[in-house]
């Protein structure tokens, strides 16, 4: 459906790209302003970091009048869901703030697992103030995120509804947690089968992209078949999300991603591209990646030598094949779904914006 022809494909993600230019632009600035008028307004340190963090301030707490760092797509997936089955997008907004203030908590611990001393070319939290300041920091904003949450009930959804949305997004942040230990145990092993890594960004990744979605269907209808396509729909989207973020963990232009060819490669993660390329390449190539994997560090060499045996082995193509292939899974989950036009072109967008982004 998505790989036809490079011409279709080229004529499809251009008119793709412009729809969700659209989106983004029709709902990430409320997402940010929502998220600043929800945010405690107390001057704590805390707060000062975090605010720094979401690039509202500088690090000593002066605006800065930029967006939140981000796409903001976890909140809009929720917004766009709600659409589609038919719900209040006003009414579902408390509800979608919550998902990128998570989304955020995770990536303030990341940077301090992963070591990473710069985030959208600024410094991190850990980088700035410490590790334990930044942890305490993540924690607050986990916190945040559920107080920003129980706001719901004022927009008039029932109890009831509101428990349940809870329930979800509490779950899902319980998995992603798994789903990072998971990541970091299986760093630097070489065996890892696809099933293994499947699950683990189902979890990692997957958790809180099924529950916004799931969220914004859930306070739009009590429709079983649209709870159950929308929740299908959800998790093939978090595997298209996650094999493309592995995608440019190793081939990203760093003018991009603000990261050098094959980080992935140099943190020894044993992410798809690793995993494909040991499945489809000879004895002896999988002896040289494992050797190199081994090392305390990763020279240019090791790194140029890896890079070599997955061209060899046409890796990134086979990645690309299968986040093609979750993206039409997740279409086809929605597919006799009565949704409106618009909103349907709208999800078809993303999820192919998804399959072919390029940061």
């Amino acid at each position: 459906m998505y790989r036809k022809s490079s011409s279709e494909n080229s004529w499809m993600y251009s008119d793709s790209e412009k729809r969700v230019t659209n989106i983004f632009s029709k709902y990430h600035a409320q997402v940010s302003s929502m998220m600043q008028h929800q945010f405690p307004n107390n001057e704590t340190k805390i707060n000062t970091m975090l605010k720094y963090f979401l690039g509202w301030t500088d690090s000593t707490g002066q605006p800065t009048n930029k967006p939140i760092s981000g796409k903001a797509l976890r909140p809009i997936l929720c917004v766009l869901a709600c659409d589609a089955a038919g719900g209040n997008v006003e009414q579902v907004m408390p509800a979608a703030i919550p998902l990128e203030l998570i989304h955020n908590f995770s990536l303030i611990h990341d940077d301090i697992q992963d070591k990473d001393e710069l985030r959208h070319n600024r410094p991190t939290i850990w980088a700035l103030w410490g590790n334990p300041k930044a942890l305490i920091a993540g924690n607050n904003l986990r916190i945040i995120a559920d107080i920003t949450m129980n706001k719901l009930m004022e927009t008039g959804v029932p109890t009831n509804k509101c428990l349940r949305v809870n329930s979800i997004l509490t779950q899902a942040c319980l998995e992603m947690i798994e789903g990072q230990y998971l990541d970091i145990k299986y760093e630097g092993e070489t065996s890892l089968t696809k099933q293994l890594y499947l699950e683990m960004i189902s979890k990692k990744t997957g958790a809180l992209i099924t529950a916004a979605i799931n969220i914004g269907v859930i306070l739009a209808t009590e429709n079983q078949n649209k709870l159950k396509a929308f929740n299908d729909f959800g998790k093939y989207l978090g595997a298209v999300f996650q094999i493309t973020d592995d995608i440019l963990g190793i081939w990203g232009k760093e003018s991009k991603t603000g990261k050098p060819v094959g980080a992935d490669i140099i943190r020894k993660k044993n992410s798809l591209p690793i995993i494909l390329t040991n499945s489809n390449t000879t004895n002896k190539n999988q002896k040289i990646i494992e050797n190199i994997y081994s090392k305390h560090t990763i020279s240019n060499q090791d790194l140029n030598e890896i890079l070599n045996i997955m061209e060899q082995s046409k890796t990134k193509e086979r990645c690309l094949d299968l986040a093609t292939t979750y993206c039409q899974k997740a279409l086809s989950s929605i597919k006799n779904v009565s949704i409106p036009e618009e909103s349907r072109k709208d999800i078809e967008s993303i999820a192919l914006f998804l399959t072919q982004r390029q940061h």
